[in-house]
């Protein structure tokens, strides 16, 4: 890979930490309004029970949204480490078109379908 196209997969990722990390703040932020309304526990609509399940999705959201911004990081640390775009399982190069649709991949498509495979299983 040349160093003009690392430059290039390290400003998107920067781009996406930077977008994902605003993401992370936001579900924060509406956790802790969601946990503020629910203490309003005599509403005749039972907001609290609503304000739980709100809560749940979000947290849900965070999770998710936290794993994509640890492999985005670990997609950065490649790059310095010279192992950006090397499959981490079998050392074959993750496709371009890979690359280009998921930045912060790790495996080559072979790999992580064996991999969804055996955690399906």
């Amino acid at each position: 890979m040349t160093s003009e196209q690392l430059t290039s997969y390290r400003q998107t990722l920067l781009g996406l930490r930077e977008r994902v990390g605003g993401e992370v703040n936001y579900v924060v932020g509406a956790v802790h309004e969601d946990v503020n309304v629910k203490d309003v526990s005599s509403a005749p609509v039972h907001l609290a029970d609503v304000a739980e399940q709100a809560v749940d999705a979000e947290v849900e959201v965070l999770h998710t949204t936290r794993g994509i911004l640890d492999e985005i990081n670990a997609a950065l640390t490649r790059i310095g480490e010279g192992t950006f775009g090397k499959c981490q399982s079998c050392g074959a190069s993750i496709s371009e078109e890979r690359l280009k649709a998921l930045p912060y991949v790790a495996f080559c498509l072979r790999c992580a379908k064996a991999t969804e495979k055996s955690s399906a299983a």
